[in-house]
């Protein structure tokens, strides 16, 4: 006995009104980026960010599509003398004395 849900009726929309609309998206698409780019202009803190946030994505690009320097990791990280670390190895002793 509850209500039920019709569909949204929708009126047709004039080639005008398209028009305004699609105005208006490039408006406030074109503010955004001058309003990004005066900040970037303005600000040392959002250079330096956006400096910082290139280097990240180059270096995990370059990661991604450097098929020779992940071969070459995986070289180095197999070895056939297993390393173990012990405390005598490290300098130290098994047992501290105070």
């Amino acid at each position: 006995m509850g209500m039920s849900i019709s569909p949204i009726r929708m009126r047709p929309v004039s080639q005008e009104s398209e028009r305004r609309r699609a105005r208006l998206v490039l408006a406030i698409a074109t503010i955004g980026i001058m309003a990004t780019l005066m900040a970037y202009a303005l600000a040392p803190g959002v250079r330096h960010a956006v400096g910082h946030a290139a280097h990240s994505v180059k270096g995990a690009v370059s990661g991604v599509l450097d098929h020779d320097k992940q071969a070459g990791a995986k070289k180095q990280t197999t070895s056939s003398t297993p390393t173990v670390s012990t405390p005598a190895a490290a300098g130290g002793s098994a047992s501290p004395t105070k």
